[in-house]
């Protein structure tokens, strides 16, 4: 089967024009592809920093994140199991009596009395170690233990 304008043995006025228009749309296509690769490229360790490198951030107006961050951190610390307690206060009277108090972060203090007869007196925690201010007509909840020896 034939084309209608090819049936009736014409071509159409409008056919011609726009094959011709097509050609020279196509050449000028052609010859702004063959000038743009032969155009110098810029190197690209000479640029710095080009639009097309830019992160998406930058390209809004926010600064570069990546010059901003540093690398995470890395924990060097060590926990130390068996680490020797370092008293707060320690007296040893003539008499041979040591007393040695430890104030520990987050805990109650410790007392230890120690004399030379060989009685031991240590003050117990308290079950609760929360702040709390001390009421005079309430009795201590932390009581005295005595160990003594015969």
């Amino acid at each position: 089967m034939k084309p209608f304008h090819t049936a009736l043995g014409a071509t159409p006025r409008g056919a011609t024009r726009f094959a011709t228009m097509l050609v020279a749309a196509t050449l000028a296509l052609a010859a702004t592809m063959v000038t743009a690769a032969s155009a110098p490229q810029p190197d690209a360790a000479a640029t710095p920093a080009t639009a097309a490198s830019q992160d998406v951030n930058e390209a809004v107006g926010l600064p570069n994140l990546k010059a901003i961050n540093r690398p995470a951190g890395v924990a060097h610390s060590t926990v130390e199991f068996n680490a020797p307690r370092i008293p707060s206060f320690y007296e040893k009277s003539p008499n041979g009596t040591s007393i040695t108090e430890y104030r520990d972060r987050s805990k109650p203090v410790e007392i230890q009395v120690h004399s030379n007869f060989g009685t031991r007196y240590q003050m117990s925690a308290s079950p609760d170690v929360s702040p709390q201010v001390h009421e005079s007509g309430k009795p201590s909840t932390r009581l005295p233990s005595l160990q003594l020896k015969y």
